[in-house]
């Protein structure tokens, strides 16, 4: 229903109350009705009108909501150049700022009751292929601590693992978007599936843990053109903790209570997720303000993910790209998805895929369906923490895409290969979708 609709209810309305006031002979009596419907019944009826305009836009805003609004960009940037007050990207790990300070008390203890210390994150600048062999093997490096307490330098055996801490963020993050009703769109974060931990595993004999550490080198050998020191994981999220304002509202249940958080202050550009209650209900943002629909009465702290939304200042310059998300969407393209209409022709998916615009890096030429992927998979799932629980994915057949090589940064291809692959994926969970690089 529209304004116009509810408007013309109240013309109604109104003709109604005029030609019952005309048939009553009395004027005394025809007063009284008069100032009864004006005073009582119309104002009621109005007043019913825009509690249903209230109710109507509200389910609209859940409804319709803006996803460019929800875009998340990923990056990775040199410890050097980080700028603790950039507008846009925030540390994935807050601890990552914190200079490196080992403690050998702290080295030893680990060594000897664990197994391994984490030394330091790395990530590693190669293709993904190449990648996946080097974290196959777990390369041992030699490492010396050198120490001033007393002066000496002491051999510690140095092994080269995986990392995952980051990747279980986008997790989390996935959880976020779903427990807040917010339709899932694939990260790309190539920078996420290249970290690895530098973990020493062997101490030689003689070390007290009193030593004072001066600093601690490694040799990496042939792996020294791919190792990348002293980088930090960035993101455009930033967790906030907001009070709600003034004292819940009862709703109309009885049961549960509407919180309401003012965001004008932290800019109503960006959008925000509420972090997991199982006591939540529902969550919308309008206005000024964030509503929270809960079974708590009391005013309470919440934490709030804030998706920072804004564009790149000229003065910004990144060593290594930032990645997003979004994707340009035509007219027709819009069209579908608020008619929820699937892409059923091959020119469609060309549309979709070039839409994300990463022809620099690779270059979308065709599909085939097959029964089986040819060799070894080249590319891996970027929403690998949604698991399907309905499908049989060996007994699917293959959906094969195929591209070619672009002219940037071939060591990131086939990570942005395999983001195109995770969102066709999406599209297409029929099919169990991998990407070729011709």
């Amino acid at each position: 229903m529209g304004e116009p609709e509810q408007r013309d209810g109240v013309e109604v309305m109104k003709e109604m109350i005029q030609k019952e006031i005309q048939s009553i002979d009395s004027l005394k009596e025809r007063v009284a009705f008069k100032e009864l419907m004006e005073g009582v019944f119309l104002s009621l009826y109005e007043t019913n009108l825009k509690m249903y305009e209230g109710l109507e836009r509200r389910v609209k805003e859940d409804l319709d909501y803006d996803k460019n609004r929800y875009y998340i960009k990923t990056g990775i940037i040199e410890r050097e150049f980080f700028d603790a007050s950039h507008h846009l990207l925030f540390p994935m790990e807050e601890r990552d700022l914190d200079g490196k300070l080992y403690d050998m008390k702290e080295i030893l203890r680990a060594v000897t009751e664990e197994g391994a210390f984490p030394l330091m994150k790395v990530m590693l600048r190669c293709d993904f292929l190449e990648l996946r062999r080097v974290l196959e093997a777990q390369p041992v490096f030699e490492g010396v601590i050198e120490t001033q307490e007393p002066a000496g330098e002491w051999k510690v055996e140095v092994r080269l693992q995986e990392n995952r801490e980051y990747l279980e963020k986008v997790a989390y993050l996935y959880l976020l978007f779903t427990r807040n009703g917010i339709p899932w769109q694939t990260v790309n974060a190539p920078y996420l599936y290249k970290m690895a931990d530098l973990v020493v595993t062997g101490l030689p004999e003689g070390i007290t843990g009193r030593e004072k550490i001066k600093q601690v080198v490694i040799q990496f050998g042939e792996y020294s053109k791919i190792i990348q020191k002293d980088v930090i994981p960035v993101w455009n999220i930033r967790k906030l903790v907001l009070e709600t304002v003034g004292f819940p509202t009862p709703c109309e249940d009885h049961q549960n209570f509407e919180h309401s958080i003012a965001l004008r202050q932290h800019g109503l550009n960006h959008a925000y997720l509420v972090e997991d209650d199982r006591n939540i209900h529902s969550i919308s943002q309008g206005g000024e303000k964030l509503r929270i629909v809960c079974e708590t009465g009391e005013a309470k702290k919440w934490s709030i993910y804030q998706i920072r939304s804004s564009e790149e200042q000229r003065i910004d310059r990144y060593t290594f790209p930032i990645m997003g998300n979004g994707r340009k969407e035509s007219f027709s393209e819009k069209y579908q998805r608020k008619w929820n209409q699937h892409i059923l022709t091959k020119t469609e998916l060309t549309h979709f895929i070039k839409g994300l615009g990463w022809e620099d890096y690779v270059s979308y030429q065709d599909c085939r369906v097959e029964d089986c992927f040819p060799g070894r998979r080249e590319t891996y799932s970027m929403n690998f923490f949604v698991q399907d629980e309905i499908r049989d994915r060996d007994a699917q057949k293959k959906l094969i895409l195929y591209f070619r090589p672009g002219r940037q940064m071939d060591w990131l291809q086939r990570d942005i290969l395999s983001f195109l692959v995770s969102e066709v994926q999406r599209i297409y969970p029929e099919y169990d979708c991998g990407g070729v690089l011709l």
